[in-house]
């Protein structure tokens, strides 16, 4: 049989579409009801994560130094800080805890009491400088006297 000729076949029974309604009907399907429980609960989530999130704002790292650690997350993951001088940095949250000045400048910036830390240990944010410009922004955790 060629494919340019038609077919002197009989044509056999077509089957019957499914409707529109039929691929959104899940009254009787099992499986499409668990997969719409489980995305809903993602999207409900994820959105209620977002809304409930502490968000950095220069205004409140300068008035609040004791609730810095909820703020100090959203400073690093959105890369405030990267490509800023020092002064700019010391303009946006204010005189650094300590400095120093090894080969390296670093300066490091007091977050309050975080939950969940050992007596001994305090968290700091964590920014090294090369040449002037931010290089490094992290946490770091250091012992108290």
């Amino acid at each position: 049989m060629y494919l340019d000729k038609p077919s002197q076949e009989e044509p056999k029974i077509k089957k019957k579409r499914k409707g529109l309604k039929d691929y959104f009907d899940f009254r009787n399907n099992q499986v499409n009801q668990i997969g719409l429980i489980l995305f809903s609960a993602f999207v409900i989530s994820t959105s209620l994560h977002f809304v409930f999130e502490e968000r950095f704002t220069e205004e409140q790292w300068k008035t609040r130094p004791m609730t810095r650690h909820k703020i100090v997350n959203d400073l690093i993951e959105n890369r405030i800080l990267l490509d800023k001088s020092k002064v700019d940095v010391i303009n946006f949250l204010g005189e650094p805890s300590w400095i120093l000045t090894t080969e390296k400048n670093i300066m490091l910036y007091e977050l309050g009491l975080a939950p969940n830390r050992d007596n001994n240990q305090v968290e700091h944010l964590y920014i090294e400088f090369i040449n002037d410009t931010v290089f490094k922004v992290s946490l770091a955790l250091y012992d108290s006297k």
